[in-house]
């Protein structure tokens, strides 16, 4: 039994905290501090090569050691423990490796038989839930300062946490480790309990250290911790290209489709990875159905990519079914990631939201249609509303008025409006009210085009496919761009002897735009139709139906 006790209760409350030390140590029994000391130099863990210090308050050390110890069981009301919090930044998930918490022995010198290390979730300015325990560890002991080689890594999202240390050591055999406080705070006071009131402060709940123990040097605990900043990014997404459904590369009403995202580790660590569906909707009429409602990318190096497809096999897959609300709709697919296997935290990291593109939009173009992916590209981004509800005639050419539309959108946006037209730029486009003047007149403006000859543009002319090299490297590269020379050895029907768009052709196919019409021709003279103008305009301004 404490000696206080025997005090007067008047007397013994006057004495709370300030004597609790002196009086415990007179009659042997465990105290509250170390009391004042001399100043250690400040000891952290050895960084790894790949490890960075996440946070640390191991600094201003005011020489005092706070008990936070597990005693033997004639002890058990003495049992104490400490906790302090740190904060997880926005953004980011933390990786933590090794743990660092300065301390002392006093009334004794040790060592702990063994030190339960917990890191708390917040619960209204306390410790809450616990995120990650390691019971009885046995960390290196320098004379009281703990280094925890963590036996698995502690995943953090953001949010507030507490770390709590706490030696399990017999008072009889090694006296007591105190935890050292610091003299500055750090976001919240650190936070210390006594639940058997052995030690006389009140204190049997977490309350601020200070509060229960004035005699405790400063408002902080020293503790330091080291791992990774878990950085993750989405970076490409591939839509039934795998798994169920007719793998055309394209989300269809009626089909269940595989949808296998491809994350990035933008750090130095290894970790495993999966993504949880928390949402699937879109607009009213269809039905939204999740299927399978995670995927796997298995443990991500470093720096490295991963697909769920190629990884493990393991996607996403859903479906819808019902009435289609619209010509053109999205479906917005919510993933989150979350890091590591076991019990992932579902707000572990930033969610992403997939924008699905949902097919079978022209009564013209199915599925099979060689150019059916391009359309649906070239739809969803607003370059084309089609040739008339609900069909785009894919195989009707492409006239040189059609063409600027579909140039200037595709380079400049969907909401793109160009500046109304004179009537005075070509003698074929007098601005009396066609749809297309003002276009037509903006390409010549930004200089893509002088037209057909003889101050005309040839507007309702199909524009043939050896004219389109021209207009699309021009309106993507800009008026004053001259290609590379040719040299006749692309394509058997662009000899290079001097036709003037020779040098644009082979340039377009050196840049992966086109490989001909066939075999080793390119068809330069053919007219070049509305199916064919969606690959032209997809590859040339690197259109992507799905992903960031």
């Amino acid at each position: 039994m404490s000696a206080k006790r025997f005090l007067a209760p008047a007397l013994a409350c006057a004495l709370l905290g300030v004597t609790a030390m002196a009086q415990s140590a007179d009659a042997g029994l465990p105290t509250t501090s170390s009391g004042k000391r001399p100043v250690r130099a400040p000891a952290a863990a050895p960084l790894s090569p790949t490890d960075v210090v996440l946070y640390t308050q191991i600094d201003n050390d005011s020489g005092v050691g706070v008990v936070s110890q597990d005693f033997e069981a004639m002890y058990d009301n003495f049992d104490s423990e400490g906790a302090d919090d740190f904060v997880v930044p926005d953004g980011v998930t933390w990786a933590v490796t090794s743990v660092t918490a300065n301390g002392v022995y006093f009334n004794g010198t040790g060592p702990a038989a063994a030190v339960n290390l917990t890191i708390f979730a917040d619960n209204a300015g306390a410790p809450g839930a616990a995120e990650c325990a390691y019971p009885l560890q046995t960390p290196a002991d320098s004379a009281g300062v703990f280094i925890f080689t963590l036996p698995t890594t502690c995943y953090l999202a953001p949010g507030t946490y507490w770390i709590d240390v706490q030696a399990r050591l017999d008072f009889a055999a090694g006296g007591e480790w105190g935890w050292e406080s610091r003299t500055v705070q750090s976001t919240a006071a650190a936070l210390w309990k006594n639940p058997g009131d052995g030690l006389g402060t009140g204190c049997t709940t977490f309350s601020p250290m200070l509060t229960c123990i004035t005699a405790g040097g400063g408002p902080d605990f020293m503790f330091s911790l080291t791992g990774q900043t878990v950085i993750v990014t989405p970076t490409a997404l591939l839509v039934d290209t795998a798994g169920a459904g007719n793998h055309d590369g394209v989300l269809e009403m009626g089909e269940t489709a595989t949808i296998a995202p491809t994350w990035n580790n933008g750090g130095a660590d290894t970790f495993a990875l999966q993504g949880l569906v928390s949402d699937f909707s879109g607009p009213a009429g269809a039905n939204y159905v999740v299927d399978d409602g995670s995927a796997d990318y298995g443990v991500i190096a470093g720096s490295a990519n991963a697909n769920c497809a190629t990884a493990t096999g393991d996607c996403i897959a859903l479906h819808m079914d019902g009435t289609r609300p619209a010509q053109h709709f999205d479906a917005l697919l919510t993933e989150q990631p979350a890091v590591g296997f076991l019990a992932p935290t579902a707000d572990a990291l930033p969610p992403k939201v997939w924008t699905l593109h949902v097919g079978g939009s022209f009564d013209d173009v199915p599925s099979s249609n060689n150019f059916y992916s391009f359309i649906e590209t070239i739809f969803h981004f607003g370059v084309t509303g089609g040739c008339g509800a609900p069909g785009y005639c894919p195989v009707n050419s492409v006239t040189r008025a059609q063409m600027a539309v579909f140039l200037l959108k595709a380079k400049n946006g969907s909401a793109y409006v160009p500046p109304a037209c004179t009537g005075t730029v070509f003698l074929d486009v007098p601005c009396t009210g066609g749809n297309f003047d003002p276009w037509i007149e903006d390409l010549a403006g930004q200089g893509f085009t002088g037209g057909c000859g003889g101050g005309n543009f040839c507007p309702g002319n199909p524009v043939n496919r050896a004219q389109m090299a021209a207009f699309l490297l021009k309106v993507k590269l800009g008026g004053p761009y001259v290609p590379p020379a040719c040299t006749g050895t692309v394509f058997t029907d662009v000899p290079c002897t001097g036709g003037i768009f020779d040098p644009w052709i082979e340039d377009l196919a050196s840049r992966g735009v086109t490989s001909g019409c066939g075999g080793t021709l390119y068809c330069p003279g053919n007219p070049n139709t509305r199916g064919q103008m969606a690959v032209f305009i997809t590859k040339t301004f690197g259109l992507v139906l799905y992903g960031p």
